[in-house]
């Protein structure tokens, strides 16, 4: 224990800052009279921080309770491991299942893959959500890692459409664990130190695109592989493979370490010593349902399902686009270069998670960093599509061939840097807003009824955008019906988010002076 206790904490110093702790070391006052913490509401049963701008200033950052976060961060990372792994290779993936000779219509296919994922989470997220308000946070979270690891590796082994499905199918049926690790989060944190916890999400989300790197590791890494005649017949298992290990390395340290965080289910066991140290008050009903959700939960979880539907449209088509012949209207790149590029952007998403965000939540408030987000958007979208001219123009004009390329490489990620600075933003402070705008009792099921949203969307978007992607790129389409027509239909989503998050209440909202 003690060496796993000096790994966390020299983990968390590292993304968290230096005055972290135990979760014995939070203040054991009652939240209700501390400044800054959260107090109930009488107006439609919420609870809500209520911070003036000067009692914010004059309130100490709480500690985070260093062990407890770094387990749970391990556990995170099984969703976005599993769910963005296949980003830098679905569209190979899909050729070498020689279902067309068309190239227009792998687009259609990748959206089906992806779709089915978030098809199955949508069904049963909720209810993992529930379960964990009744029984416990800490064993859906360990089932969810076991169905992870398992359906993870039979992806790896596809070798056809329909086995491929089923696998993506069972793992979003068995992950419910991001809705249930938010939860867990919450209740161990308080209003000054949850935009910092939050930050691990986008980490977590971070490195998952990271590790799409190792697909066909025979060619991309010879010297270690190359030898190797079921990575030549299984090209796609490496990534899940790797993915697959970190998340059994996550179930084993939750086994015997992850501590139970559910106040209600701690009330049933009051001989835990690890109850006296949650700030929520356990005295709560435990049969709460989804009809006390209140009206400010559900204004904050359609904004983060926009935010989502127009993020995932996007990113459906982007490795399409990226990848595809310059004849059909993408940019050419290799499955190795866009890995590359996309392992990039996570690295840099990590700085902007721990280093940016952070600090920027000191000055702004979260609700309004979101907004910043969904305006900065819409001009990434609107010149995206001109990478392709961009891209040709740079080949005509410029001699030296390298050094047109870094030009056009150059200029593609710093629109990509931004972009992903929005995506941080974003998806960390709509979180947040949804955890704060909900009542203790109901914490669980408020977040699986987001991440049941946020994986309906999810279904639709991939599935939509392929569809779009193949269609704009027929023959016979011209401006704005051409591969513009994605990019567009993404800034007026993008506007939508925009002026509905005017209608939520600053009430959900963290941070600022």
């Amino acid at each position: 224990m003690d060496q796993l206790d000096t790994l966390s904490r020299s983990y968390t110093d590292s993304i968290l800052g230096d005055n972290g702790s135990t979760l014995s070391r939070q203040s054991t006052a009652d939240s209700h009279t501390r400044p800054g913490s959260r107090r109930k509401s009488h107006h439609s049963g919420l609870y809500y921080s209520s911070l003036e701008d000067t009692e914010q200033e004059e309130t100490p950052v709480t500690p985070l309770p260093k062990l407890q976060m770094f387990i749970i961060s391990i556990v995170l990372l099984s969703e976005p491991l599993t769910s963005t792994i296949l980003f830098p290779f679905i569209y190979f993936m899909l050729k070498d299942f020689h279902l067309s000779d068309d190239e227009k219509e792998i687009g259609t296919y990748a959206g089906w893959i992806t779709s089915v994922f978030f098809i199955a989470q949508f069904c049963t997220a909720l209810t993992w959500g529930k379960i964990s308000d009744r029984y416990g946070r800490r064993p859906v979270l360990l089932i969810g890692l076991a169905g992870n690891a398992l359906s993870t590796c039979l992806f790896g082994l596809s070798k056809n459409l329909a086995w491929a499905i089923a696998a993506r199918a069972l793992c979003g049926t068995m992950n419910g664990n991001s809705g249930v690790a938010r939860s867990a989060v919450s209740e161990i944190t308080d209003n000054t130190n949850k935009a910092k916890a939050f930050s691990i999400f986008g980490f977590c989300w971070g490195a998952g695109m990271i590790g799409g790197y190792l697909n066909h590791p025979v060619t991309n890494f010879p010297s270690l592989f190359g030898s190797s005649e079921f990575l030549k017949e299984y090209p796609y298992f490496l990534p899940c493979l790797v993915s697959a290990i970190g998340t059994t390395f996550g179930f084993i340290i939750a086994f015997f370490y992850l501590k139970e965080s559910n106040p209600n289910v701690l009330k049933r066991h009051e001989n835990n010593e690890y109850t006296s140290l949650l700030k929520n008050n356990v005295d709560q009903p435990e049969h709460a349902g989804i009809r006390q959700i209140t009206k400010d939960s559900v204004l904050v979880i359609a904004g983060y399902s926009l935010f989502a539907f127009s993020t995932m449209v996007f990113d459906e088509v982007l490795p399409l686009y990226f990848t595809a012949p310059t004849y059909a209207g993408g940019l050419g790149l290799t499955s190795t270069e866009y890995a590359k590029m996309l392992a990039i952007m996570g690295i840099i998403q990590l700085v902007f998670q721990f280093v940016i965000y952070p600090a920027l939540t000191k000055r702004f408030s979260i609700l309004g960093l979101c907004k910043f987000a969904l305006l900065l958007f819409i001009p990434i979208y609107i010149v995206f599509p001109g990478l392709t001219v961009f891209k040709e123009w740079t080949a005509q004009h410029i001699k030296n061939q390298a050094t047109g390329t870094m030009i056009f490489e150059l200029t593609y990620l710093f629109i990509l840097l931004w972009r992903y600075f929005g995506n941080c933003i974003g998806f960390t402070g709509y979180g947040i807003m949804v955890s704060t705008s909900a009542a203790p009792e109901i914490l669980g099921t408020v977040n699986g009824f987001c991440q049941s949203c946020l994986s309906l969307v999810r279904a639709i978007a991939p599935t939509l955008g392929g569809s779009l992607w193949s269609y704009s790129l027929r023959s016979g389409h011209k401006y704005p019906f051409d591969y513009h027509l994605v990019y567009y239909f993404v800034v007026v989503l993008t506007l939508a988010n925009l002026i509905q998050s005017y209608f939520i209440p600053k009430s959900v909202s963290l941070g600022g002076r």
